[in-house]
C-alpha cells in the first residue's frame, strides 16, 4: 500500500462512520450555518418577553385570582420547552468537545482552553474591582436602612423558615473538580464534571491510531450537527416559550418586592444591564467584531437567557450565534463556549459582591478591609463552582456572607427577590460567554 493510500484510509473510515446522509461539516455545510429549521425573528422574541412580563405583572398570582387560574396552563409550556432544551445540552457539549479535541489535537484545544481561562479570570477581576468601587457610591445615593429590611421581612415572611447552609469543605470543592461518580454527575447536570471526563476521553483518542480515533471523531461531529438541528426545531417556537417563562416569573415574583428590597432589585438589575452594555464596545475593540453584527447575533440568545434564567439552556443558541452569525472558528464554538457555560459566570463578580456590600451597608457592619477583600475574592471565584441554572449562586455564596457577620435574614430576603435580577444576570453571562469566545478566537489566529 502506498503512503498516499495509507493517508486516505482514515478519511474513508471517517466517511463510513458518518454514513451516506451525514451532514456536511465544511464551511458551507449545515454545521457552519447552524440549525437548518427556520426560526422566528428576534423581534418576535423581544415582543414575547415584553408581553409576558407585562401580563405577569398585571395579574395577581394569589389564590383564586386570574393569575392563579392561568398559571397551571401557562407554566407547563415554558417548563416543558426548557426541559427539552436542557436535555440537549449535555450530549451537545460531549459531542462538540470530543470532535474539537479529536480533530484539532490536544495541543491546539489545550491552548484555546488555557487562553479562555485567562480571559475568564481577567473579566472576573475587572468586574469585581469595578463593583467594589461603584457599590459604595450607589448605596450612598440610594440609602437603605435596616428598618426597611425589617419591613420587607414582615411582608414576605421568608426569613422565618430559613436554615443556615453548611459551609462547603475542601473535599466538597475537590468533588466539584474531580467527580467520583460520573453517572451521578450526569444525572445532576454537572456540566463541569462531564466536560472534564469528556476532555480526558478526547485526549485519549489522540493517543490511539487514526484508524480507531477517526470514526469516533467523525461520529461526534455528525451527532453534534444533528443535536444543533434538534435545537433549531425548538427555537421555532421560541416566542411562545419565552412568553410562558416570563409570564410565570413575573406573576409569581411581582408581589415580593417591598421596602428596601425594591431598591436592591433596581440597583442590581441596573448594574447587570450596565455590565452587559459595556461588553459591546469591549468586543468591538478586542475581538474586531462589528457592533451591529454582534448585537444582532446576540439578541435571540439574550431573549432566551432573559426568559429561561439559565445559561446552560442557552448553549445551543450561543453555538449557533457564534458559528453561523459571527463566523467564529470551531475552536470557539466547540471549546470556549462549553467551557464558559460550565465555569464562567461573569455576573458572580458583580451580583455577589454587590449583594455583600448592600447587606453590610444595611446592617451597619464594618468588617476589616482584609475580611472584605477575602469575601470579594471568595464570592468572585464561586463563578467556577456555580451551576448555570436559575439562582444557582444562592447557596454557594451564603456561607461567605455569614462569615462576615451578615444576618441570615438579610441573605434570605435578598435571595427571595432574586428572580428579577437573575434575568439580567443570565443575559450578562451569555453576552460575556460569546464575547470571550470572540476575543479568544481572534487572539488564537495570531
Amino acid at each position: 500500500m502506498s503512503p498516499a493510500e495509507e493517508d486516505d484510509e482514515p478519511r474513508e473510515l471517517a466517511d463510513a462512520a458518518r454514513g451516506p446522509q451525514a451532514p456536511d461539516f465544511t464551511p458551507s455545510g449545515p454545521r457552519a450555518r447552524g440549525p437548518q429549521a427556520p426560526g422566528p425573528s428576534a423581534r418576535a422574541a423581544v415582543l414575547a418577553v415584553v408581553i409576558g412580563l407585562g401580563a405577569g405583572l398585571l395579574v395577581d398570582a394569589g389564590e383564586g385570582s386570574l393569575g392563579a387560574r392561568l398559571l397551571p396552563f401557562v407554566e407547563p409550556v415554558g417548563s416543558v420547552w426548557l426541559a427539552a432544551l436542557r436535555l440537549l445540552v449535555l450530549p451537545l457539549t460531549v459531542t462538540l468537545l470530543t470532535a474539537a479535541v479529536g480533530r484539532a489535537g490536544g495541543n491546539d484545544a489545550g491552548r484555546v482552553g488555557i487562553a479562555s481561562l485567562l480571559w475568564f479570570l481577567v473579566a472576573l477581576a475587572v468586574a469585581a474591582v469595578t463593583t467594589v468601587l461603584v457599590s459604595p457610591v450607589l448605596l450612598r445615593l440610594v440609602p437603605v436602612s435596616a428598618a426597611m429590611m425589617a419591613e420587607s421581612a414582615a411582608a414576605s415572611g421568608a426569613a422565618a423558615s430559613a436554615a443556615a447552609p453548611v459551609a462547603p469543605t475542601l473535599n466538597d470543592g475537590l468533588d466539584l473538580l474531580v467527580p467520583t461518580n460520573l453517572m451521578r454527575a450526569v444525572a445532576q447536570g454537572d456540566l463541569f464534571a462531564v466536560m472534564l471526563v469528556t476532555l480526558l476521553f478526547a485526549l485519549a483518542l489522540r493517543l490511539m491510531p487514526r484508524r480507531i480515533s477517526a470514526p469516533v471523531v467523525g461520529a461526534a461531529e455528525t451527532l453534534g450537527g444533528w443535536f444543533l438541528r434538534l435545537a433549531g426545531l425548538l427555537f421555532r417556537v421560541l416566542p411562545v416559550a419565552v412568553f410562558a417563562l416570563t409570564f410565570t416569573a413575573s406573576a409569581q415574583s411581582g408581589g415580593e418586592m417591598v421596602g428596601g428590597l425594591v431598591r436592591y432589585v433596581v440597583l442590581l438589575s441596573a448594574l447587570m444591564l450596565a455590565a452587559t452594555l459595556v461588553l459591546y464596545p469591549v468586543t468591538v475593540v478586542l475581538a474586531g467584531q462589528s457592533l451591529r453584527r454582534f448585537a444582532r447575533a446576540l439578541l435571540p440568545v439574550q431573549m432566551l437567557a432573559f426568559s429561561s434564567r439559565s445559561s446552560v439552556a442557552c448553549l445551543p443558541a450561543m453555538v449557533e450565534a457564534a458559528g453561523a452569525r459571527l463566523a467564529l472558528p470551531r475552536s470557539a464554538t466547540d471549546v470556549t463556549l462549553p467551557f464558559a457555560v460550565a465555569s464562567f459566570k461573569l455576573n458572580m463578580a458583580i451580583s455577589a459582591n454587590f449583594q455583600m456590600f448592600f447587606l453590610l451597608h444595611v446592617y451597619g457592619l464594618d468588617p476589616t478591609p482584609g475580611a472584605v477583600a477575602l469575601g470579594v475574592i471568595a464570592v468572585t471565584l464561586q463563578s467556577f463552582a456555580t451551576p448555570g441554572l436559575p439562582s444557582g449562586a444562592v447557596w454557594t455564596t451564603t456561607p461567605v456572607y455569614l462569615g462576615l457577620g451578615i444576618p441570615l435574614e438579610g441573605v434570605v430576603l435578598t435571595n427571595v427577590v432574586d428572580t428579577i435580577p437573575d434575568l439580567f444576570k443570565t443575559v450578562a453571562n451569555v453576552t460575556g460567554d460569546v464575547s470571550i469566545a470572540a476575543i479568544v478566537a481572534r487572539r488564537s489566529r495570531r
